[in-house]
């Protein structure tokens, strides 16, 4: 029974380990997919505007102005929660 006992401490320290090295992995993988995402709206809206497609192209950039400081002050909120 006392060896039971002493086995656990260290298996429940391993799954925390293991369990923050895939969250902050989990996490890295977000913040790369939102940047690739950001780039990649950006890249069609200058496209847009280039072909002749001004209306649209500026509408997107013109949505990019307006929701793209909500989110990163919903990014940053998240941070802070994330880090307190």
């Amino acid at each position: 029974m006392k060896l039971l006992k002493h086995n656990a401490i260290p298996i429940f320290i391993s799954f925390l380990i293991v369990g923050l090295i895939l969250t902050v992995l989990f996490m890295l993988k977000g913040l790369l997919l939102q940047l690739i995402g950001a780039v990649l709206i950006i890249v069609a809206a200058v496209f847009c505007i280039f072909c002749g497609l001004y209306l649209f192209g500026y509408i997107v950039l013109g949505v990019i102005g307006i929701v793209a400081p909500i989110i990163g002050l919903l990014l940053i909120i998240g941070i802070f929660m994330w880090i307190f």
